[in-house]
This record gives C-alpha cells, structure tokens and sequence, in this order.
C-alpha cells in the first residue's frame, strides 16, 4: 500500500474522531438531541453525527491534497456522498416527505453523472462485460437513491450502520486484489478516506451510542457505499454484500408501502430492556423484527446477532463471488 495513504487514513481517523467529540458536545449544548428509545433509561444523544462525517471527509480530502494521493477523480463521488449528507441534514430539520426524498436522492448522482465517472461495463460473473451504455446511467441513479434509502431504513440501533459500512470496505478491498476489472482511478484513496472517516466516528455510535447518526449520516453513508461500488466496479458483488439491506428494505416497503419512518409504527416494541416484535397490522416487516420473532433480546444481544448476520452474509457472498469467476476468469484490465 501506499505510504501516503497509510498517513492519510491515520490523520482522517484521528480528525474524524476529534471531530466527532466536538460535534457532540455542541449538538448537546444546543439541545440538538434525541431520545434513545431502546435504552430503558430513554437516554439524551446528540441527534445528528451525520454533521461530523461531513466534515471529517472534508478535511480528510484536503489532508489528502496536501499528500498529494487525492485528485480531481474523487470530485464526483466526495460530492455525491456531501449531497446526500446534505439533503439527509434538511430532513432532520425539516422531516422531508418520503416521496420528496425519493426524488431528492437521485440528484447525488448528477456529479458522477455529469463527470462520467463510471464505466458502463459491469462484470457478471458466468456472463462477463455487458455493454450497457445508455442502461448503466439510469442504474447510477438508482444505486444512490436506493442506497441512500436503504441504509437509512436500517438505521434502527446503535453502530449497525457503520459497522456494516465498514465490514463492507473490507470486503469490497479483499474483492478488488481478486480476478476482475480494475478498478477505476481514485478508487484506492476514495476507500482510504470513507473508511477512516466512519472508523474515526463510528466509536461515538456504537453501543452504547453518544450520538445517533441521524438521516445525514444513514444517508451519506449510504451514497459512500454507491459511489464505491460504481468506482471499484463491483456492482454485482455489491448487490450480493448488500443482500441483508435489501431484504430489510424489501420487507418494510412490500408490507407497509412506502410511507415515513416518523408515520408508521415502530416494527419492535421494549418492554423492560427486551426488544420484542410489534405484531400489530399497521407495524412493518423488517429484518430486525424477524431477529427478535423466535425470542425478545437485548439491544445488546440485537446489534450482536445483526452484525454475525452481516459478516456471514459478507463472506459466503465473497465466496461464492470467487467461485463463480473460477469458471470464467475475468480480464484483469478490461
């Protein structure tokens, strides 16, 4: 690896959580805050660290200038990921429509758009490069306005989503030094400085959270995951990585429709510390109310079982990844 990466993923990690501490404090000065509904205390956080994530990839960007590893072949996918952010901090202010944000969400997607930077040549394993030209621009913008909806939609407990962002940097690395397409240029250093961001956050969100993501982070980390996946050129193993936030997406919007978190009923209920299934009619499906339908757990023993879920599903999909492309080896280059 490039030592100028190494000392770039050190500083943003460290920046980031400094950062982080400092957002903290004066979300909770200005009494930006949530309850945290899971814990039988109904602790006070700091509502948004969405805002330091953004912040941090920012200085992280101009850390990377002056080592001179980040070029303008970022520019797209950094400004993507800060639109969403941005549009995720409007609705925590503001609670945007559903229907609104699903427009709102495929505006991320103009700078890689506008910049070409992708390459319309995914490869699928047992099928090869497909040509799609005028399919692969319509199938960007679908990758950040799902994305960035689906990682909002599992942000339901503490450190699930940057612990699954980050499970899925590691995977998405391992993947790339296998048999396939090269990667596109800045890919190596957009996954230094996303992964060292969250890393440098994610200490301040894990159980038990002193901040809650908000829909900046959920949102912004969701766009970090679409414009890795469009710059590593590993859309179809990023679908497979991905299963768990589909199949959670899948199950709110196939039973409820598609309607605002802050309209529905929550898909799990406390009772005493135990998290258990809400099994009224007007609740949704979900992945995590499926976890807790045999027995109630602990929000502890939630996260827990989530993460093992994640990580088997992370290498099975990695397995099965490299097992296809052993019937036809891709071309390294192409």
């Amino acid at each position: 690896m490039d030592p100028a990466l190494v000392v770039l993923m050190l500083a943003t990690a460290t920046l980031s959580y400094a950062v982080s501490q400092v957002v903290l404090r004066l979300e909770m000065k200005m009494g930006f805050t949530a309850v945290d509904i899971h814990k039988p205390s109904k602790t006070l956080v700091a509502r948004s660290g969405g805002v330091a994530l953004m912040f941090s990839l920012i200085l992280g960007l101009a850390i990377g200038r002056l080592l001179g590893v980040v070029d303008c072949s970022l520019t797209p996918y950094l400004v993507a990921a800060l639109m969403a952010g941005t549009i995720g901090f409007i609705d925590d202010l503001v609670h945007l429509g559903v229907k609104l944000k699903l427009a709102l969400f495929a505006i991320p997607s103009l700078p890689v758009l506008v910049y070409e930077a992708y390459c319309p040549r995914p490869y699928m394993p047992l099928v090869g490069y497909l040509r799609l030209t005028v399919i692969y621009p319509l199938l960007v913008v679908l990758a950040y306005d799902v994305l960035a909806n689906a990682f909002n939609m599992c942000d339901t407990h503490n450190g699930i989503v940057p612990t699954v962002f980050l499970m899925y940097c590691t995977s998405i690395l391992v993947a790339v030094v296998l048999p396939g397409p090269e990667p596109l240029k800045g890919f190596y250093t957009l996954l230094a400085l996303a992964s060292a961001t969250v890393l440098g956050y994610s200490p301040l969100n894990i159980y038990p959270a002193k901040m809650l993501n908000g829909n900046t982070g959920s949102h912004f980390i969701g766009a970090l995951v679409a414009s890795l996946s469009i710059a590593s050129r590993r859309e179809y193993l990023s679908i497979m990585l991905l299963m768990p936030q589909i199949l959670n997406g899948f199950l709110i919007l196939s039973s409820i429709g598609i309607k605002s978190k802050e309209h529905v009923e929550r898909p799990t209920r406390v009772d005493r510390g135990i998290i258990l299934p809400n099994c009224s009619s007007r609740a949704p499906l979900s992945l995590v109310r499926l976890l807790v339908l045999s027995r109630g757990l602990t929000e502890k023993e939630l996260i827990r079982n989530y993460l093992i879920l994640q990580a088997a599903n992370n290498i099975v999909a990695l397995l099965l990844y490299y097992a296809l492309n052993s019937f036809q080896p891709p071309a390294p280059h192409t």
